[in-house]
């Protein structure tokens, strides 16, 4: 009877070892496999159940044992608690790892690039890319006046507070936490030098942003900026319409967008935008693209002359020739129609 009860009393034990490992083994052998040397990056929706969850995983055959990290993933209470977002998972990860890093919701950022952005649509497209929302997510909170009120923004300067950089942000931001941020880093920006020197120009920082966007769309070259950036300036001194192409462009772009504009026409000029100033004079109601930083520094430092009217310059090309008079504006233009008949 004894020799029973121990042999009863070892199989007990020797069960309890057994399924002590097992357990074990699902909870610290390396489970997560990835092919190549590079981490896994998981993106997890917003809303996501665990049924989905696993389904991504095994999609990606990221998993040894599928019913392990199931196990654990509900001991641990992960399963009913699904943080969404975009996690670096590392190879030979076990389920314990694995489950605390998705459980803790510490997302891994990612980098958002902004840069050459010339719309609120192309604005719009490009967070979609970078983040989760779609672009239409973002499109409708830049052009809701509600919120844009909120912002202390219009539908005109919806794109104001967006500056060209790297910016780190989560997978899953809202357009209003992204909003948020990029308020904060405009505000950054606006120094109390700069804003300074906003005010002995005799412009307001988002006016600055606004003919920084139209000198940037005028030319390319940066040693150039700072003296179409004083022709303008110039002008707006003497209560002279800007007469730059690009808003008439940007204006007509605002009621068609799909319409693609590669010269302006005479019959452009007369279209009736408040971005058209050929027929307003100042300037229009929002910026024309998301300038560069170095561009709102260079009206901020404009080159002081009397020049205003310029028009390219065909021996150097992506530079201008700048008047001072009318006369001397329509020589330069002359040399400008000869060199283009001649092309």
């Amino acid at each position: 009877m004894k020799r029973v009860l121990w042999i009863v009393l070892i199989l007990i034990i020797g069960f309890g070892v057994i399924m002590a490992f097992r357990y074990y083994r699902m909870v610290f052998a390396p489970n997560v496999q990835i092919d190549g040397d590079e981490d896994f990056t998981v993106y997890i929706p917003s809303e996501t159940v665990f049924q989905q969850l696993i389904d991504t995983l095994t999609t990606h055959d990221l998993l040894r044992d599928v019913e392990g990290f199931i196990w654990v993933a509900q001991k641990k209470h992960y399963a009913e608690n699904i943080k969404g977002g975009r996690y670096i998972i590392k190879d030979g990860w076990n389920n314990n790892q694995l489950v605390n890093k998705l459980r803790s919701g510490k997302q891994d950022a990612i980098k958002l690039i902004l840069n050459n952005i010339e719309s609120v649509y192309e604005l719009s497209g490009n967070l979609a890319k970078s983040l989760e929302g779609d672009s239409l997510d973002f499109l409708n909170y830049l052009q809701d006046e509600y919120h844009l009120k909120e912002l202390g923004l219009s539908k005109a300067t919806s794109i104001l507070y967006f500056l060209p950089n790297t910016y780190e942000f989560y997978w899953n931001s809202s357009p209003q936490v992204v909003m948020e941020r990029m308020r904060k880093e405009y505000t950054f920006f606006w120094t109390e030098e700069r804003r300074n020197k906003a005010e002995n120009i005799g412009l307001k920082p988002e006016e600055v942003v606004v003919l920084a966007s139209i000198v940037e769309k005028e030319t390319v070259q940066k040693d150039e900026m700072a003296k179409v950036a004083g022709l303008y300036m110039n002008r707006l001194k003497r209560n002279m319409k800007l007469q730059s192409d690009p808003t008439v462009i940007y204006g007509i772009n605002q009621d068609y967008p799909e319409r693609r504009i590669t010269r302006v026409l005479y019959k452009d000029l007369e279209y009736n935008s408040p971005y058209n100033t050929y027929l307003y004079k100042g300037l229009p109601p929002g910026p024309i693209k998301i300038p560069e930083l170095h561009t709102i520094d260079a009206v901020l430092n404009y080159e002081k002359h009397d020049y205003i009217y310029m028009v390219a310059d065909p021996q150097r090309p992506g530079y201008h020739n700048f008047a001072k008079t009318h006369a001397g504006h329509r020589q330069n233009s002359r040399k400008y129609h000869r060199w283009v008949r001649n092309l």
